[in-house]
């Protein structure tokens, strides 16, 4: 009996013991698993599909996160099936991983994918593809939002890219492709995107699709050198799918071209000497101005003399060094910013 007694003693101090080291409710442990990625993007580009999204940093329960493992799947859809609900229950229950797929080949980075495409398996179909992460520890990520591409046979891109540049713009055109990419004469119309890179990454200079193979470039400065490309685009609805990058274009934006010379020339003497005065120009590199004179004698006018060694930035000379009763040719030109000299207007006075 009384060993017993002593047994149900010391289960009771047992249970007494456990229960004293646990302080309020027990909490369940946050999983250590990344975020779905929200913002997975799939576009056509050439042979290619160029895949992008924003790589997390921390898991579910905001420790840091080293992503370990990307996995990209894909899942081959009726046009109907590829929007709403229904295309990610579908998804989640049919997809596979593209890495062991048969319609191209995968290269995987951080936050970027290429699919180099077998085209003759791939074209025309509909695809629907999402994304998944895993850190060092724990597990993989829900599937990230999908995207829905149907690869098509683009056009070659475009040819011969030249450029002139103007005062105002710098001109640019192209030739239109001659066939897609399996060699066939093109079918749809072609539009076209302009890229233009100075120095770093190249651009998208246009808003929407170029419907002709010329573009006006407006927004440049003189002075630098800027590297333009061209693509094909085809349109699918409100989808555009562009072909591989034209060759490479370098325009060195030089200023050549000088100011227009100035308007409404005036002279007046006085006791103090000859006043020139013009109209100011309006150039947006406009540096100066410079004044030259030359003395007229019986023999004709003797060489000009150069008077404003530095610009003159007011559009007012004022001549003391004059004889009197002598006759002067006064000519007046404008300079930019570059050097470059307009052509001179000229006024005669008589002191």
């Amino acid at each position: 009996m009384k060993k017993s007694a002593l047994v149900i003693a010391a289960f009771l101090l047992i249970l007494m013991d456990s229960g004293c080291g646990r302080r309020g409710q027990l909490q369940e442990p946050v999983p250590r698993v990344p975020p779905a990625v929200s913002d997975f993007r799939a576009v056509q580009q050439a042979d290619r599909l160029l895949f992008t999204w924003t790589v997390p940093s921390t898991y579910l329960n905001g420790a840091p996160l080293e992503v370990s493992s990307i996995e990209i799947r894909v899942m081959e859809a009726k046009a109907e099936e590829i929007s709403g609900a229904r295309a990610r229950e579908s998804f989640l229950k049919y997809s596979r991983p593209l890495s062991g797929q048969e319609i191209g080949r995968l290269e995987v980075s951080a936050g970027r994918a290429v699919l180099r495409l077998e085209m003759e398996k791939a074209a025309g179909k509909n695809y629907l593809f999402g994304l998944r992460t895993k850190g060092k520890k724990g597990g993989w990520s829900d599937i990230s939002n999908l995207a829905a591409v149907r690869p098509e046979v683009l056009p070659l891109p475009p040819s011969g890219l030249r450029a002139a540049v103007g005062e105002h713009m710098i001109s640019l055109s192209w030739k239109v492709p001659a066939a897609g990419l399996d060699g066939q004469p093109l079918k749809g119309k072609v539009f076209y995107n302009l890229y233009r890179s100075e120095g770093g990454e190249f651009r998208l200079v246009n808003d929407r699709p170029l419907t002709r193979t010329e573009f006006e470039d407006l927004n440049f400065s003189f002075g630098l050198t800027y590297r333009y490309l061209v693509r094909s685009v085809m349109a699918d609805g409100e989808e555009y799918r562009e072909s591989a990058d034209s060759e490479i274009l370098e325009v060195r934006a030089a200023d050549v071209f000088p100011p227009a010379p100035p308007a409404e020339l005036r002279a007046l003497c006085g006791s103090e000497g000859v006043t020139i005065s013009w109209l100011p120009g309006r150039e947006k590199d406009l540096a100066g101005y410079r004044v030259y004179r030359a003395r007229e004698t019986e023999a004709g006018e003797e060489a000009p003399v150069l008077l404003t060694p530095e610009n003159l930035t007011v559009p007012v000379f004022l001549d003391r060094a004059v004889e009197k009763n002598t006759g002067y040719v006064y000519s007046i030109s404008a300079v930019d910013t570059s050097g470059n000299e307009g052509p001179a207007v000229r006024i005669r006075v008589k002191t």
